[in-house]
C-alpha cells in the first residue's frame, strides 16, 4: 500500500501537536501524525516493514493450512524441508528500513524452527 507523508497540522493519538501526517496515495485520511518529517518518514518505512512481514506470514499460513488438507499426516521431515518458497536470501535483502538486526532475528528465528531453509 503506497503512503505519502503530507505537511498539514495535526494532532497525535496522546495529543500532542504534529506538523506532518501519513495517509495513502489514493486517500486525504490522516492515519497517523508526527512531530517532524523525518519521524513521519520513519513511521512510513516500519509500515511497509509490517506489510511485508504480514505477506510472509500469510504465505505460511496458506502453506500449513494446504499441507493439513492436503496430507494425512506432517512429519517433521515435511515441515523442515517442504519449504521451497523461503530461503535465506529472502531476509538478506535491504529493504525500506534500517532495522539489520530485526531482519537477522526473525531470519535466525525462522531457521530455528524449521521454515527457513
Amino acid at each position: 500500500m503506497p503512503y505519502k507523508v503530507r505537511k498539514k497540522a495535526c494532532k497525535n493519538s496522546s495529543g500532542k501537536k504534529g506538523k506532518y501526517i501519513i495517509t495513502k496515495s489514493n486517500d486525504n485520511k490522516k492515519i497517523s501524525c508526527h512531530s517532524s518529517k523525518k519521524k513521519a518518514n520513519s513511521a512510513v518505512k516500519a509500515k511497509y516493514a509490517n506489510e511485508e512481514i504480514e505477506e510472509i506470514i500469510k504465505e505460511v499460513f496458506e502453506i500449513l493450512l494446504f499441507e493439513s488438507k492436503y496430507s494425512d499426516s506432517r512429519s517433521e521431515e515435511s515441515c523442515r524441508y517442504g519449504w521451497p518458497e523461503f530461503s535465506e536470501k529472502e531476509f538478506d535483502k535491504k529493504g525500506l528500513t534500517t532495522w539489520d538486526e530485526d531482519r537477522e532475528w526473525t531470519k535466525q528465528y525462522l531457521k530455528s524452527i524449521g521454515l527457513v531453509k
